[in-house]
């Protein structure tokens, strides 16, 4: 004979299991979902960077004190010492690209924050490198063509190919955001902070902004 008494426990158990994993997938969604990204509140100013296209090749050259490591490197250290990574993806005839590392990654608050909190990776988009990452390897999609796009960059840039493009990752190496475009120091100060200080789990970018507080004059 059925004991309807225990079938009704079942049945709240089950539905106490349901509520619980529905309620946790929305506080996980609440703090990783797109709409949180900073991403989404920064102007789309086109101006500001370059897809793409069939640009003059010019020298690039590295002036910030940053420790830029390669990507390989900072998978094997995060493995060991878990902290977030970022990823500056850039082409060597990119001008916004020159911009970003003369101005905003030269900039000692700026190069001691992310030496101090990430793990820094600097990766030329058309590199025929090939880049390991877990079991898999990537490699230049043409290694005939100078300018043909990386695999690596096309995977982690969602073959959204803007340049420059600065991609943060967490300890886990999972992304959290992809800020594309020339940022000036001061505006990509709060960003770092940000994504450095894993405040990005606790608040939205939108009131993060308004109580931040600036050390570059």
């Amino acid at each position: 004979m059925f004991n309807w008494k225990d079938i009704s426990m079942a049945g709240f158990i089950l539905i106490a299991i349901v509520f619980y994993s529905l309620k946790k997938s929305t506080i996980q969604a609440s703090i990783y979902s797109p709409e949180n990204r900073v991403s989404n509140y920064l102007s789309n100013n086109t101006e500001n960077f370059s897809f793409v296209s069939s640009n003059t090749y010019t020298s690039f050259t590295e002036t910030s004190t940053i420790n830029w490591i390669t990507f390989d490197e900072a998978y094997l250290k995060c493995k060991k010492n878990p902290r977030p990574i970022i990823v500056d993806i850039y082409t060597t005839w990119c001008g916004p690209c020159k911009m970003m590392s003369s101005q905003t990654f030269a900039n000692p608050i700026i190069s001691k924050y992310i030496n101090d909190n990430f793990y820094a990776v600097k990766f030329d988009a058309e590199s025929k490198d090939s880049v390991k990452f877990d079991k898999y390897v990537f490699v230049s999609s043409d290694i005939s063509n100078a300018k043909a796009p990386h695999q690596f960059a096309a995977s982690i840039l969602d073959n959204q190919l803007a340049y420059p493009s600065i991609v943060f990752l967490n300890n886990q190496v999972q992304r959290l955001d992809i800020i594309r475009g020339f940022q000036p120091a001061k505006s990509f100060e709060p960003i770092l902070n940000y994504y450095g200080s894993g405040d990005y789990q606790k608040i939205k970018w939108e009131e993060y902004q308004k109580t931040f507080v600036s050390t570059i004059k």
